[in-house]
């Protein structure tokens, strides 16, 4: 682990220097408490995870270990003294729009964290991580409400208050060890764009667990770690995962959907890299082996969005949609129009057929044909409702109708 420390930081050497230092005197009992400084050893583990780098992951095996102990005792002193076996904590963080609609998409359903997961006791604490304004940047401020019920659940994995053993005491941190799962009870939207999002906790016996481990057992590693890496920045290496996955999909004989998901995530990748013809022939590809049996879920304007597919699939709709934003973004109009029509005549969730007729408006107010993108942006405004793109389509619709004031 020390090595792998050292190869990190060795062109930092304040950093290095602090590798020494935590290597001289890291004891078992300290495992905690290293981990929640804001240091090298916090930021290298957590990017193992979000890469999910098994080798690296591997070489933190011991200090892993050390943690997972340590948590466990402190869960098991503190339940001793505490019978209370409902409990809520607290957890604040800024999302992106197209993230918040992932959790949208999965209300109701299970999700897991890569990683541990870092909660607090103290609503106020929360709020100060999420931050004070509603929306920066692009990004929304978003809390969550963790319930877990022990004597409802059976939970596997440690978590405890970890406030005395931690470097940072006042923020009253409640750790959850690695593999936590939780279901997405509500997603809902609160004036100045602040999101609340209950989760509660899971019991290891649960019917619906099962299924969704099993599902897990079946996704695709090359394909997710593509994603990951997509969003990292690395395009050369998410684009490798994704040809790999190809040909982990033929040897492994998987579904033809599985198939239609990779070559619309390459389509994605090459659309994000404005590669457009490229990705048009993706984006075909995966029209090929999804077609119609794909699964659906329920100044100037923005640029248009892409929709992103679900855990377990994409659709006709999505690719449709897609196809015609890169034609619009490769000044091909008529045949963006031709797809966005398309697009609308297939079945989706009012979230998806809003951001078509979003990107529909965006085609014809560069078309110059303001009264259509004000029709279209009032639609997406419609079908957006309460949704977290709700306020760039009202941005969009009133810049349209800003500019039709001045004429």
């Amino acid at each position: 682990m020390w090595n792998l420390c050292y190869q990190e930081c060795k062109h930092d050497c304040s950093q290095a220097k602090k590798v020494r230092e935590f290597q001289a005197v890291y004891g078992p009992e300290k495992a905690i408490n290293y981990y929640t400084q804001n240091s090298f050893l916090y930021r290298l583990i957590n990017r193992a995870f979000r890469l999910e780098d098994t080798d690296r992951i591997f070489q933190f095996g011991c200090y892993l270990a050390d943690l997972h102990e340590q948590l466990k005792n402190l869960a098991n002193k503190q339940r001793n003294t505490d019978r209370q076996y409902s409990k809520t904590f607290y957890r604040g963080k800024r999302f992106s729009a197209d993230v918040i609609q992932k959790f949208q998409d999965n209300e109701h359903h299970l999700i897991t964290m890569n990683g541990l997961f870092s909660t607090t006791e103290d609503f106020n604490v929360s709020t100060a991580f999420a931050g004070i304004e509603g929306h920066h940047n692009g990004y929304h401020r978003v809390i969550f409400e963790i319930n877990v019920n022990e004597a409802a659940a059976n939970l596997m994995r440690p978590y405890a208050n970890v406030r005395d053993v931690a470097a940072i005491q006042d923020e009253n941190e409640v750790l959850f060890f690695m593999g936590s799962v939780w279901k997405i009870q509500s997603i809902t939207e609160y004036d100045n764009n602040v999101w609340y999002i209950v989760l509660d906790s899971c019991t290891d016996y649960d019917p619906e667990l099962i299924t969704y481990i099993e599902e897990t057992r079946r996704d695709c590693s090359y394909l997710t770690l593509g994603n990951i890496l997509r969003e990292l920045g690395d395009y050369v290496n998410a684009k490798n995962s994704y040809m790999r996955m190809l040909e982990d999909i033929k040897d492994r004989k998987l579904p033809n959907e599985i198939r239609g998901l990779v070559y619309f995530e390459m389509g994605e990748l090459a659309d994000h890299q404005g590669i457009y013809m490229e990705a048009l022939e993706y984006y075909e590809e995966a029209l090929k082996w999804i077609g119609t049996t794909g699964r659906h879920y329920v100044s100037v304007p923005s640029s248009p969005r892409p929709l992103f597919a679900h855990r377990t699939g994409a659709s006709e709709l999505h690719i449709l949609n897609n196809k015609g934003r890169a034609y619009l973004r490769d000044g091909k109009y008529e045949l963006a129009s031709e797809h966005f029509e398309r697009a609308l005549k297939n079945q989706g969730s009012d979230v998806e057929l809003a951001t078509v007729y979003n990107n529909y408006g965006l085609l014809e107010f560069q078309r110059g044909n303001l009264k259509k993108a004000d029709e279209y942006f009032v639609k997406a405004v419609q079908f957006a409702r309460n949704d977290a793109c709700l306020s760039e389509f009202q941005r969009n619709l009133d810049t349209v109708r800003s500019h039709i004031n001045e004429d």
